[in-house]
């Protein structure tokens, strides 16, 4: 029996949008990355207003986290703090901190900010909606992402990024001093947060 000349013509089309969509996938794979922060060169910090006329400072010295890059923009990052590891450069205010009055932190051992939509701003620029919990409670906050772009280590030849996230939360939102009265008074209710973060891209 003779195969009509359609049938014979469509094969290799069939063939050729095949391989076409093989390639497309395989091409969008390689443009996804991920990269895992370095606490060594990293810092999470954070301040908040003292008595309407001053600043408290600190940071916390134990986290961890990765973003998520597609055709050179980030589209996703998780972040994990450990709470306990708070520091303001005061041994008796931090103990005061981890306390049932502000962070519980034997409770609520850890503190997350996972993206839920990332928007590309403009030249390295991103805003970064996300879910933050703390204190065991979870908010959707809105932070800035700068991109302030990439290198290879000359030593160890992986590929470096550096990004500063910034933005605020306020703290009553999550109850952090609720049950010590006199946060009411001293401390104001904007935290500020400032992020800079050294990323290394896995391989």
């Amino acid at each position: 029996m003779k195969q009509s000349k359609t049938m014979i013509t469509s094969k290799p089309h069939l063939l050729w949008t095949f391989l076409a969509m093989v390639v497309l996938s395989f091409t969008t794979t390689a443009q996804e990355s991920t990269w895992t922060i370095d606490p060594s060169h990293s810092a999470i910090n954070f301040d908040i207003p003292y008595f309407k006329v001053g600043t408290i400072k600190g940071v916390f010295d134990r986290y961890t986290g990765s973003f998520t890059e597609e055709n050179e923009r980030i589209t996703a990052l998780n972040i994990t703090i450990e709470t306990a590891s708070v520091n303001t450069n005061q041994k008796d205010r931090d103990k005061h901190l981890r306390s049932d009055d502000f962070f519980s932190a034997e409770v609520h051992p850890e503190i997350h900010f996972k993206s839920t939509g990332i928007e590309n701003t403009g030249d390295g620029t991103y805003t970064i909606t996300g879910d933050f919990t703390m204190t065991g409670i979870t908010k959707s906050i809105v932070l800035k992402g700068v991109d302030k772009g990439s290198f290879i280590h000359p030593r160890f030849k992986t590929t470096n990024k550096f990004i500063t996230v910034t933005g605020q939360i306020n703290r009553d939102d999550f109850k952090v001093g609720a049950n010590y009265a006199p946060a009411k008074m001293a401390l104001g209710s904007e935290v500020g947060l400032i992020a800079e973060i050294h990323l290394i891209q896995d391989k």
